[in-house]
């Protein structure tokens, strides 16, 4: 299974010292621990993040009882970032995660902390836990790249689509693929607008960039989990088996029972 994982880490006032084999983004949400990595030390509160690649190890003081921390973990494997990582021309570990740093959000950033908690502390399936970290966890990943780059975001959402808020927002509703109306309005576009920007971009209609997406979940789920085809067919909005395996077979080339036996001709 994918090691990325987005989660609320409740230190209170323990301390510790340890290196993760996975690189991790940090962020203050209740009150206030002190951290030191090899740049130095700091204090993470609400508005400050940190930034750990693989192995940087670190040490943590918890300042106050109810002190909690906003946690990303990444797999550097995991598909969903390898698809961040082709559609917006980022590299991870050259990049955002090519040494540890601290850094201080910008306000717009701060209600997108609150509403990942909130969902985190939400009652769900294991299903919809792992998707809603998926979620949260590209989001953060395509913010933090932006904030780093420096870019300006009226630039961004002029002249390209934000591919982790696009997946978001159809993973939130594969059993109910949306159209290309719901699209454009969630992304704050015109339909012709977003339309030119998925072919631009992707090089896909904005349907076949939702079919794509679909199909991705559908081959992890068929790689990863022991979840029936009937059930990933019907949990990505298929109608049946039938029309769920003429999609993957007319996409990917093999059907979804070839995927899970690894065999694909």
């Amino acid at each position: 299974m994918s090691l990325t994982q987005a989660r609320c880490n409740r230190i209170a006032r323990s301390s510790g010292e340890h290196c993760h084999d996975h690189p991790q983004l940090m962020m203050g949400w209740r009150g206030a621990m002190d951290y030191e990595f090899s740049r130095g030390g700091e204090r993470l509160v609400l508005g400050q993040a940190a930034i750990l690649p693989v192995r940087e190890p670190h040490r943590y003081l918890g300042r106050e009882d109810d002190s909690e921390v906003l946690v990303i973990d990444l797999d550097q494997d995991d598909p969903c970032l390898a698809s961040l990582e082709e559609s917006c021309t980022l590299a991870l570990r050259e990049s955002l995660f090519a040494e540890p740093r601290a850094l201080t959000l910008p306000p717009t950033l701060l209600p997108l902390v609150e509403f990942a908690t909130e969902q985190l502390k939400a009652v769900r399936t294991a299903e919809q836990r792992a998707l809603i970290n998926h979620q949260l966890a590209v989001l953060f990943v395509s913010q933090f790249s932006q904030l780093l780059a420096g870019d300006d975001p009226e630039a961004v959402r002029r002249d390209r689509l934000c591919a982790a808020a696009l997946d978001a927002f159809i993973d939130e509703r594969l059993a109910t693929p949306p159209d290309n109306r719901a699209l454009a309005e969630a992304m704050h576009l015109g339909q012709s607008q977003l339309h030119l920007l998925c072919q631009r971009q992707f090089g896909l209609t904005p349907q076949q960039y939702v079919m794509q997406r679909r199909l991705r979940w559908a081959r992890y789920w068929l790689r990863r989990t022991r979840r029936s085809v009937g059930e990933i067919a019907l949990d990505l909005g298929f109608a049946d088996v039938s029309s769920f395996s003429r999609a993957y077979r007319r996409r990917l080339g093999h059907s979804p029972s070839a995927e899970r036996h690894g065999d694909p001709r």
